[in-house]
């Protein structure tokens, strides 16, 4: 497993080094005060986020949306994995001129993060494409409710599993589905470019992904103590998937004709008062 995380890590360093200077992401917007959250964890958090708040971003890339929670008003803490993004979110926290007691990034394999910190938060967040990185959801959900306050919020929005798995509409209209929906053996991927620069030059093509269906991650939350609020799906996409796909003036993919699919999740929950 750790070997499988290594030649992980070894992909999102390339990752951080490419994603920065693409227009998928588009940091020159950001630098200029954009937000780079989407409207579904801005409008579902909004109850909870304020300037008196602590915010854990677990896997955070390169920082965008851990600085745009900032500047929401909340005092955050990003992590991940690759040093590179760590110090890709730290170069750009000071070009937007957040200060570093309000904004801190730290690198670390999430599962060795208790070892790390010893900070609890208001809200743990995760979002878009990040835990199918995750080998083992049992130990991902202990490690959120670890960093949890009593009363704490836990919030993620996700690509959903579904989704996940399948692959771009064939000639007969039907989407085709290659990987498995859930399962414990990773995924062995190897694919040219990323999903911000598919034409892009990257040596570390091959990743190991696991993708893990929505009882998955309901069961690994409530095994660790936290209370489920709702689970919602969505039928949007933050990026084109399949051709055909439409971009709306909200920044979300559609498929305009069809099929109706979920393509994105949110999973809010709370840790219990006195635990």
């Amino acid at each position: 497993m750790d070997d499988f995380l290594a030649t992980n890590r070894d992909h999102w360093d390339e990752m951080a080094e490419l994603h920065p200077g693409t227009e998928f992401y588009d940091v020159e917007s950001f630098v200029g005060g954009e937000t780079s959250l989407m409207d579904l964890e801005r409008e579902e958090l909004a109850d909870v986020v304020d300037d008196d708040t602590s915010l854990l971003h677990l896997q955070c890339h390169f920082g965008m949306d851990t600085l745009s929670w900032a500047r929401e008003g909340a005092t955050v803490t990003g992590i991940d994995f690759s040093s590179k993004a760590i110090e890709t979110a730290r170069e750009l926290r000071d070009e937007v001129g957040i200060d570093e007691e309000r904004a801190r990034f730290v690198e670390s394999n999430l599962y060795e993060l208790p070892a790390v910190l010893d900070d609890a938060y208001d809200v743990v967040f995760t979002s878009y494409g990040v835990i199918f990185w995750l080998p083992d959801l049992t130990r991902w959900a202990e490690v959120v409710d670890h960093f949890l306050t009593p009363g704490g919020t836990f919030y993620m929005a996700e690509i959903h599993p579904f989704f996940g798995m399948s692959e771009e509409v064939g000639e007969d209209d039907w989407i085709r589905l290659p990987y498995d929906y859930s399962g414990d053996e990773p995924m062995v991927v190897d694919e040219e470019g990323s999903y911000a620069d598919e034409e892009a030059a990257v040596q570390q093509t091959q990743t190991y992904e696991w993708n893990h269906g929505v009882g998955d991650v309901v069961t690994a939350l409530v095994d660790a103590g936290l209370e489920v609020e709702y689970l919602r799906e969505f039928q949007k996409s933050t990026y084109k998937r399949f051709d055909g796909m439409v971009e709306g003036d909200d920044g979300w993919w559609r498929l305009p004709d069809g099929p109706e699919i979920p393509m994105t999740l949110s999973v809010r929950a709370t840790k219990p008062e006195g635990n």
